[in-house]
């Protein structure tokens, strides 16, 4: 998921508006949104955020405001990469393969840097969740944005044949999203291959 994001942001920006500044806001979200990523939010304090995104303090507060809003900013922004970057490859290689390679990504980055970070919206529910109620409501949103997007890719794969129409694709949409965060927590476990292949497996029997 990692590097999903990463070369979309990279090969992707998007031009801001607004009155010039003295940074490349794209690049400060970026940074901004992998050190929330590695961190969490609970374990980044300002002085280290400002740091890692190269801004004075001073542009920090004039833009961004807060910790809290950067993040809510760095969250909407993550959703809208994932949500670019899976429509690119519906585009090309249909949305039933796109939901399935998704799940693959997670091994490959396994193996290309030897570790999993999974989702930004999955970790940060589970951060979220009963510390920081106005931060979970907005965690929430951008998660049911990304539900939304992943059901109208089951639908239109039944539409073309792909899944089949008996099974309800809100119950697929669920089972789909289940059993993704489960292979990135058993992939962080250190389980046997064959178990994550298993999984993998278990992905692919859904969407048929």
């Amino acid at each position: 998921m990692y590097s999903l994001v990463y070369n979309t942001i990279m090969n992707n920006k998007i031009q801001t508006r607004g009155r010039p500044r003295e940074f490349d806001e794209i690049e400060v979200l970026t940074a901004a949104m992998h050190y929330f990523w590695e961190h969490g939010y609970d374990n980044t304090y300002i002085d280290d955020l400002v740091a890692a995104m190269g801004i004075k303090k001073s542009s920090f507060y004039a833009t961004f405001k807060s910790k809290e809003e950067i993040f809510i900013r760095t969250l909407e922004f993550y959703r809208k990469h994932i949500e670019s970057t899976l429509v690119d490859m519906k585009n090309k290689i249909g949305p039933r393969e796109t939901l399935i390679s998704l799940a693959k990504f997670s091994v490959q980055e396994l193996q290309e840097t030897g570790k999993v970070r999974g989702c930004l919206l999955a970790n940060s529910a589970s951060e979220c969740y009963g510390a920081h109620v106005d931060l979970s409501h907005k965690v929430a949103i951008e998660f049911n944005e990304m539900r939304a997007l992943f059901a109208s890719f089951i639908m239109e794969a039944q539409e073309k044949g792909e899944i089949s129409t008996n099974k309800s694709q809100e119950k697929l949409t669920g089972r789909y999203l289940n059993s993704l965060n489960g292979l990135v927590v058993t992939i962080q476990s250190n389980a046997e291959q064959e178990t994550i292949n298993d999984i993998i497996e278990s992905i692919e029997e859904i969407l048929e």
